[in-house]
């Protein structure tokens, strides 16, 4: 470790859809955090791990900020106030394409519970015709908050995100590093193989399955083959509903095949492995709202 190393560190906070997770994979630049259209994808904090020369920056990627109902949004928001404690800088994410709203306001007012600097990160600039577009957008949110830094970013285009890793560096505290050099996440990879699951299932149905999935990895053998090894995975997708249970199974099972194909493919990327993948769908009723059924099946629990 060279001298004046920096570690820390850092949540990234905001409402549904910002692009948190997006940042948090350009920024570690492997994927450690699952990404789709759909709002509430991330459902508990998750560390990404940014390694460079001069400092190691430990990023907390939460669950959106939103007024949800049911067990499994109070564990999401708790789950942000967690993320939040103990952090040495914070980067609020908002959307420049989108109006200041109602949830941005609600992350605003966790933001101010714990005394900690905070960056405003305006994503999606490459969505505007022009710099100056983003000035009103700036001013607005400079009137509600006092960030200590500004920085227009797109984490899609991979714009500024150089010389927002310099900035956030340049405030931690001197320190030793958190986590080994190579290591990008604190996931068990059971949690990882079971996201990479939930993310293809929720591509693939668009919004015919809403959030409401959860996967549990049933089994998780590695076997010895004369052509190396192979990961022979089990896992069950749950839903809510008998509908979208048909609607993940497909027509002659066309959807659950498409479903296990992409994710296995993911995985073999992932694992750096060949891997066998057999998915099965169940119906959990109202699983959501069923604090057993959410500690067994989130929360790095294997989905």
């Amino acid at each position: 470790m060279s001298a004046g190393f920096r570690a820390g560190f850092v949540t990234i906070l905001g409402r549904p859809n910002t692009g948190k997770s997006t940042l948090v994979n350009a920024l570690v630049g492997s994927k450690v955090a699952i990404v789709t259209h759909h709002p509430q994808t991330t459902r508990t904090h998750l560390l990404g791990i940014v390694n460079r020369p001069e400092g190691q920056i430990v990023l907390v990627d939460t669950p959106g900020v939103h007024r949800g109902r049911g067990h499994l949004s109070r564990e999401m928001l708790r789950s942000v106030r967690t993320g939040l404690e103990g952090r040495d800088l914070c980067l609020f994410m908002a959307d420049i394409t989108r109006k200041f709203g109602a949830e941005d306001q609600l992350a605003l007012d966790l933001l101010r519970e714990p005394g900690a600097p905070a960056f405003l990160l305006l994503n999606k600039v490459d969505l505007l015709p022009n710099a100056e577009a983003a000035l009103p957008i700036i001013e607005e949110y400079k009137k509600r908050h006092e960030f200590a830094e500004v920085i227009p970013i797109s984490a899609l285009k991979g714009k500024n995100l150089d010389k927002l890793v310099k900035q956030i560096i340049a405030v931690l505290p001197e320190a030793a590093p958190f986590y080994p050099e190579g290591q990008a996440t604190d996931q068990p990879e059971q949690f990882m193989i079971a996201e990479c699951i939930r993310e293809q299932a929720m591509l693939l149905t668009r919004e015919e399955v809403p959030h409401t999935l959860a996967v549990r990895i049933e089994r998780d053998e590695v076997k010895k083959q004369r052509i190396g090894q192979l990961r022979v995975l089990q896992a069950v997708i749950i839903c809510e509903r008998p509908g979208q249970k048909a609607i993940l199974i497909g027509k002659s099972g066309e959807m659950i095949r498409q479903i296990g194909t992409a994710a296995r493919q993911e995985l073999e990327m992932q694992l750096d492995m060949r891997v066998f993948l057999e998915l099965h769908v169940l119906v959990r009723d109202e699983w959501r709202n069923n604090p057993r059924a959410v500690a067994e099946l989130d929360f790095r629990k294997g989905g």
